[in-house]
């Protein structure tokens, strides 16, 4: 069972990675298209309206798809229960938004606004179709299947907006590509699964799944709060063009986090589930997994720091540049994204409802009150105040999971501190010696990424890094399989 585990995970890995890469990359694409067709007002109106659509999908997920992944092993008609629980909470979310739209208009003094929310709010009938398909296929670990889907609803609706942005529908060719891309999503789920409902409902499943589902709800709840109430204040104190520039800066920097947090998010929070009960091999696991994923993903973000004006030139245009400090401030708290990643799942896996849910409804209003707290010094204090909050969410995450697994910060630290330094280190001195040379940045660029890289492994060879170690060994081990079977 464990070697069976430990393949599903990998290959999980593998086929979740290229499904996140393959989309992201896809949607990085077309966010480069779309930002020299569109206007920064454009992305911050959009920006403004998802956190209301963002927050009402979090009451028609329920909690519930959470549930049914922690839960060993759940029934046909926990499925069933769900999924008309997921529809009912649609229709009630969305008429809610549809009458509130006038309202929510005014408060930003932008009347326009109330019939873009009506039609993106539409999204939220398309996401019960999807929920328990999914969650199931997750589950299973069938993310090959996850991958297709992902990447093929992707491209629909990359293809959609770029037209429509072409043929001058503006800010209408951002809202199609969501609705787009969550429609194709559904259709594509309900060929690769067999699951289909039944005219089942229990309230005694229910009540079951909500017992763990409900504060889930709240907690991501309380989480999506937090996450948009970032564009909120933006949006509401400042402009839609600032808002905009803030928007693209995070979806720059979301592209490798989410690639990064979804994979982990995704294959670890299943596999941990199945380790629930020994916790041994849990904490091995999480250790593995932590010093795997900070050994990629804290030196990537050092060397976007660096790089930050050039590739957002290159991407957007100049006319972009108000966003790169902020991207540079959004990638260092980003160094650290994975690690909370990780360490919330294991509260997650372990059944910890309770705790999970005052772990984050902690970090989250010491968030709340650090944003503002820095919202007052203008949007740099807003953003300092953002990074900040991700590595006292570490200190959390870790003290707690010190009390579950004996797995705590000082451990942690020792374990991927090395990492941190080295990444930070190198990115400081490579940055600072660019600013000397005076070559073309573009140039300047590629031979900034080349020395980073270059010399990170090297520290990374001659250090004996154990991230390193790692995937030198998967590397070695592949290739001589590879070998092996040519000789064969």
């Amino acid at each position: 069972m464990q070697e069976s585990l430990k393949n599903r995970t990998i290959s999980g890995m593998l086929w979740a990675g290229i499904g996140k890469v393959g989309a992201l990359g896809i949607s990085f694409i077309t966010n480069m298209v779309l930002a020299r067709l569109l206007v920064p007002e454009d992305f911050g109106c959009v920006a403004m309206l998802y956190v209301f659509v963002s927050i009402s999908s979090i009451f028609v997920n329920g909690g519930f798809g959470a549930a049914l992944i922690q839960k060993k092993e759940p029934t046909h008609i926990d499925y069933t229960t769900v999924f008309y629980w997921n529809i009912v909470m649609a229709i009630i979310f969305y008429f809610i938004l549809f009458f509130s739209a006038p309202a929510i208009s005014r408060m930003y003094d932008m009347p326009q606004l109330s019939n873009v929310l009506r039609v993106q709010s539409l999204v939220l009938f398309i996401l019960p179709f999807s929920l328990v398909q999914s969650n199931q296929l997750q589950k299973q670990m069938r993310f090959k299947e996850l991958t297709i889907r992902n990447v093929c609803a992707t491209l629909a609706g990359t293809v959609v907006s770029i037209v429509m942005a072409l043929t001058g529908f503006g800010i209408w060719s951002l809202v199609a590509s969501s609705l787009v891309c969550s429609f194709v999503s559904v259709l594509l789920l309900w060929g690769m699964s067999s699951w289909r409902p039944t005219l089942e409902f229990s309230l005694t499943s229910l009540k079951e799944l909500f017992s763990f589902g409900g504060l889930m709800l709240l907690s991501s709840l309380v989480e999506s709060i937090y996450t948009n109430l970032q564009s909120f204040i933006i949006g509401k104190w400042y402009s839609a063009k600032d808002l905009g520039y803030y928007s693209q800066a995070r979806k720059l920097e979301e592209i490798p986090t989410n690639a990064l947090s979804s994979v982990v998010n995704d294959v670890s929070f299943p596999a941990f589930s199945e380790l629930q009960d020994e916790k041994i091999r849990l904490r091995a696991s999480l250790r593995k997994t932590i010093k795997s994923i900070t050994y990629l993903n804290m030196p990537l973000f050092a060397l976007l720091i660096v790089i930050a004006q050039p590739l957002i030139r290159l991407l957007y245009g100049m006319q972009w540049d108000p966003s790169v400090n902020y991207f540079r401030i959004l990638c260092l708290s980003s160094m650290i994204y994975t690690l909370n990643t990780v360490n919330t799942n294991v509260i997650k896996s372990l059944g910890r409802s309770g705790v999970y849910l005052i772990v984050q409804l902690s970090k989250r209003l010491i968030g709340i009150g650090l944003i503002i707290f820095g919202f007052r010094y203008g949007i740099y204090g807003l953003l300092w105040a953002i990074a900040s909050v991700g590595y006292i969410c570490f200190f959390i995450n870790a003290a707690v999971n010190r009390r579950l697994i004996a797995y705590g910060i000082w451990d942690q630290m020792k374990d991927v501190g090395i990492y941190y330094l080295t990444s930070l280190i190198l990115g400081a001195g490579i940055f600072f010696l660019g600013e000397m040379l005076p070559i073309n940045q573009y140039l300047l660029m590629v031979v900034q990424i080349i020395v980073f890289c270059g010399l990170y492994l090297f520290v990374s060879h001659v250090g004996r890094f154990e991230g390193y170690q790692t995937y030198k060994g998967i590397i070695l081990d592949r290739w001589n399989a590879h070998k092996q079977k040519q000789n064969h």
